[in-house]
This record gives C-alpha cells, structure tokens and sequence, in this order.
C-alpha cells in the first residue's frame, strides 16, 4: 500500500474517488502520532481536529463513491 501511496502522491490531480479515500485514510493513520500526549494542548486540539475533518472527508468521499 505504500508504494501505492507514494506514486498516487505525486500525481495530484485526476485521483480517482477510491484514491482520495486512500490517501486519507493514510494522511489519518499518520496523525496518530505516539507521544502525542507529550504535546501542548493546544497543539493536541489542532491534532484531533486535523484528524476529525481528515475523517469528514473520508466518509463523504466514500458515501459519494457509493452513489
């Protein structure tokens, strides 16, 4: 899946809908950083909400790639 995902991250335009899902999903699972609680917490909130709306995205992409 990483080569996968390195050659699609080069290409950033004409992903198809299941790629975008892909490449979030991965963006996501990055974000679960270990230590995190180490972090201010200002810096922890800016983390759970890039990884809420990394989410919003996913499932929107893939309830669009449903229809």
């Amino acid at each position: 899946m990483r080569r996968t995902m390195k050659a699609n991250t080069s290409a950033s335009s004409g992903l198809s809908l299941p790629q975008c899902g892909e490449l979030l999903h991965y963006a996501i699972d990055r974000l679960s950083i270990e230590g995190a609680d180490s972090l201010s917490p200002h810096d922890r909130a800016r983390l759970a909400s890039a990884a809420a709306i990394l989410k919003q995205i996913h499932e929107a992409l893939e309830e669009h790639a449903a229809r």
